[in-house]
């Protein structure tokens, strides 16, 4: 069962959740489901809206960014050439992710901050 704690001191506010899909869904189809207000724009990785810094819990896991990721996050900052570069490496966070592309598993532990 993937778990997820949505945090925003920006607006005061906390959402723990869990995911118990077969399959992965992204950080912000759980934030849409459970009513979180994480801002969001073209739903597809290109403007970048959604950025949360993303802080692995538990297990080590995969950084996998997508290209449309990758290059979003590079535009805005908020992801480094050498960090693009390290592809599937684990990690330890927190990194910026884009919740529209993130993608949380049911083995998969999240801090996300907006």
């Amino acid at each position: 069962m993937g778990l997820v704690q949505f945090i925003s001191p920006r607006i005061g506010g906390d959402w723990s959740m869990s995911c118990r899909n077969h399959q992965p869904i992204s950080l912000l189809k759980m934030a849409r489901i459970w009513n979180v207000p994480l801002p969001v724009h073209c739903r597809k990785g290109l403007c970048g809206t959604c950025a949360v810094r993303v802080t692995p819990q538990g297990k080590q896991q995969q950084l996998c960014l997508n290209a449309f990721e990758q290059q979003t996050l590079q535009g805005l900052g908020k992801l480094t050439a050498m960090l693009a570069n390290e592809g599937q490496k684990p990690w330890k966070g927190p990194y910026w992710r884009l919740a529209c592309q993130c993608m949380v598993g049911t083995g998969d532990q999240f801090f996300v901050a907006f």
